[in-house]
């Protein structure tokens, strides 16, 4: 027992020295490989120089680290940037986020260096441990756009996050060749695109209106007298409208545009918003000799005095305001206007219909006699219809295509989608519908008889879309709709006579109306012949019995005018067995061996020949019942017929002998 207590400890022991004496007499194991960063360097490598980064008993100091690392040292003692603003713990120890003796494997920052530092991710560190903030455009740009090679497997001269200065032209080119100085922030920001210079105060010219979308280059070309360095150099008086901009009304304007005197003075008409916005005010123009009223009120100058893209409507003096047609085209033909005159007396130019206070051309009226002189005469609903909802169209043959009354698809959208469109005696809208109104329409059952489905029996009281159900587009179809009875109603005999061996017409009909008319679907229009549909003709006591004794109701309930199917076409189907199935012979009871259908009491059995006892003697006169004898059961009385003995002594006593006591 001491033996086997000792056992363990000693095995132990004998295996820790045998590992030691194979340690002592092999090579001697030490850490992984080096970084090739610090590889690089001799005095970390040169003789196996451990105590370079490591103290005895102490593991890595700081001092060894940031002995080479003098800017993160810089950081630590400031209390600045990430490292200075690391948790005491965290900066005593550098190998939480630095990891050495992986080789190349393993980088140099440890992929969770930044979760450590307050930032799981890297690309979420918003640079609140340095001077440069990350806002506006600056917030989406990856780090390695600025921090060129942070990602390299080597740190780049200076460090991978550091080395670099804040200025925006470390970045960016400086346009303005530092005649601005280098805080491009104060005038551009962060927050804006860089053309927008929010900062920027243009104090000398107020950039208002129109002129603060004009690009700086656009004044200040580079190279220039007026560029941005020679403003640095020396003021500039503010220019003039004519410095930058044409004068269209002077002497040397097209002679078609509008000539002014003493054009120097841009402000009199125009402002710095819009300069096609000008215009002189109504008495100016006025005084001009043509007074603005109505629509010439608020037309572009141009419209009428022409500019370089459009050519001036007259020349020469003012003409009269009556005087339409010296400006305006005359869009009517001499029929319409001596029709017109005809009708309303002699016109005094365009007045009749236009005035000059109309704010469009469109906006003339024709009264009800004027317009009834043209094709189409005005009434109803067309009375009260604006004329530019029927004058549309740039050209003069588009706003008057010569349109007839009974042309509706010319105006108006076919609702039918072109079904009826050249379809004798439906092509026009007018053939259906009435010219007043759309709806309701004018199709008659008369009408619906000239197609291939006239509308008879009960049909004639359906609505249209109970037919036509089909929605297409937002276009009910009524071509190509089905006539069959199936198409519209469901077959509530589910097919069974549709069958091959049905017959498929009758007297020229076929499918419903081989039985049913359109008047009802019950009662049928023709004697339904039983045999002839179903295979079962109804004989003897069948031929008087209603439909429904055989056949129940259907869903319906029992109101319901469609039948059920029947039980079966045998007699215990629908009958009850009296015999309670002694006469079953392999399966169902076949009462027909014995009965008819006319009288189920008028026999066809044959005790001599469909039994195994024959009467003969005194048994043909003896009543069934006498050996036939009735008993009571759980169902009911049964007479019994089988199984029944025919030896002597099953029904009577015999004596000693075997004769039949007497």
């Amino acid at each position: 027992m001491r033996l086997v207590r000792w056992l363990l400890p000693l095995v132990s022991l004998a295996i820790v020295l045998l590992v030691t004496l194979w340690d002592l007499g092999g090579e001697r194991m030490g850490p992984g490989p080096l970084h090739p960063v610090h590889a690089a360097r001799p005095e970390l490598t040169g003789g196996g120089n451990c105590e370079a980064c490591h103290q005895a008993g102490q593991g890595i100091a700081v001092a060894a680290c940031t002995k080479c690392h003098t800017p993160i040292e810089r950081q630590m003692q400031g209390g600045i940037g990430l490292h200075g603003n690391l948790p005491a713990a965290q900066r005593a120890r550098c190998e939480l986020c630095h990891s050495e003796h992986h080789g190349e494997v393993a980088p140099l920052i440890a992929g969770h260096a930044f979760a450590l530092a307050g930032y799981p991710d890297r690309s979420t560190y918003d640079h609140r441990h340095v001077d440069f903030r990350l806002t506006g455009a600056h917030t989406g740009v990856l780090c390695i756009r600025c921090h060129i090679g942070a990602d390299g497997a080597e740190p780049p001269p200076g460090g991978r996050f550091l080395g670099i200065t804040q200025a925006c032209t470390e970045c960016h080119e400086d346009v303005h060749r530092a005649a601005f100085g280098k805080d491009c922030e104060s005038c551009h920001g962060q927050e804006r695109p860089w053309p927008e210079t929010p900062g920027f105060r243009h104090e000398a010219f107020a950039l208002q209106d129109a002129h603060q979308k004009v690009a700086c280059t656009e004044c200040h070309a580079p190279g220039t007298v007026r560029d941005v360095k020679a403003l640095q150099e020396h003021g500039q008086p503010v220019r003039r409208c004519v410095e930058c901009h044409a004068d269209p009304h002077g002497a040397t304007a097209a002679p078609t545009a509008l000539q002014l005197h003493d054009t120097s003075d841009c402000a009199r008409c125009h402002q710095a918003t819009k300069w096609a916005a000008a215009r002189p005010t109504p008495a100016q123009h006025a005084a001009f000799g043509f007074e603005l009223r109505g629509a010439h009120a608020t037309a572009a100058c141009a419209s009428c005095h022409g500019d370089h893209a459009t050519a001036a409507r007259w020349s020469g003096a003012a003409p009269a305001l009556a005087a339409c047609s010296a400006c305006h085209e005359h869009p009517h033909t001499p029929a319409l206007m001596a029709a017109a005159t005809a009708a309303q007396g002699p016109a005094a130019g365009c007045a009749d219909c236009h005035l000059d206070a109309d704010r469009t051309f469109a906006d003339g009226r024709m009264t009800a006699a004027q317009h009834a002189a043209t094709p189409f005469p005005l009434v109803a609903p067309h009375g009260d219809v604006a004329c530019d909802t029927c004058h549309t169209g740039t050209r003069r043959s588009e706003r008057f295509p010569g349109r007839m009354p009974e042309h509706c698809t010319a105006c108006h959208h076919d609702a039918h989608a072109g079904q009826f469109a050249g379809e004798p005696g439906f092509a026009e809208c007018t053939a259906c519908h009435v010219p007043t109104r759309f709806v309701p329409h004018a199709f008659s059952t008369a009408m619906h008889g000239r197609t291939k489905f006239p509308l008879t029996g009960a049909h004639d009281a359906v609505a249209c879309a109970a037919c036509h159900l089909e929605v297409k587009d937002g276009v009910r179809t009524f071509h190509g709709t089905a006539g069959e009875c199936a198409a519209c109603h469901d077959d509530v005999h589910e097919g069974r006579f549709d069958r091959r061996d049905r017959p498929q017409v009758v007297d020229g009909r076929r499918g419903c109306a081989r039985c049913h008319d359109t008047a009802a679907f019950v009662p049928v229009a023709a004697d339904f012949e039983h045999g002839r549909w179903t295979g079962y003709p109804l004989q003897g006591a069948h031929a008087p019995l209603a439909c429904t004794q055989c056949h129940p109701a259907g869903t319906g309930g029992a109101a319901s005018p469609h039948l059920g199917k029947a039980a079966g076409t045998t007699c215990a189907a629908c009958h009850h067995d009296p015999h309670a199935g002694q006469f079953a012979a392999g399966g169902p009871t076949d009462c027909a061996r014995c009965h008819d259908d006319t009288s189920w009491h008028e026999l066809r059995f044959d005790h001599q020949r469909h039994s195994r006892f024959p009467l003969d003697g005194r048994h043909v006169k003896v009543a069934c019942a006498k050996c036939h004898v009735g008993y009571q059961t759980g169902s009911g009385p049964i007479v019994r017929y089988k199984p029944l003995g025919t030896a002597c002594g099953d029904c009577h006593k015999l004596g000693k002998s075997g004769e039949v006591a007497k």
